[in-house]
């Protein structure tokens, strides 16, 4: 179980940056057009989710349990990411 626990870091930091990132880049393309900040958000963020559970389907051998300490990590990476881009820059509509 302690492989998972450094797993569950990394999958917590890589999500924050993926966060960070996806927000940065609909933030900028809502500057442009809202639509196209809406639409491009929407399917940045479907394909890092069927991305990150195709990876972790063929790389990992987990049980339940630890697949859910994966996907709540990964969710509060996420969480954390959004929240916190959000709070220091703040789109111009």
């Amino acid at each position: 179980m302690a492989p998972v626990h450094w797993l569950s870091a990394g999958v917590l930091t890589l999500n924050t940056v993926i966060g960070v990132a996806l927000v940065l880049g609909v933030f900028m393309f809502m500057e442009r057009r809202i639509h196209l900040g809406a639409f491009g958000g929407l399917f940045a963020g479907a394909t890092v989710i069927y991305v990150e559970a195709t990876m972790g389907e063929r790389m990992l051998q987990v049980t339940v349990g630890e697949m859910k300490l994966l996907v709540l990590a990964a969710a509060f990476g996420a969480v954390l990411g959004v929240v916190g881009t959000v709070l220091t820059v703040k789109p111009e509509l």
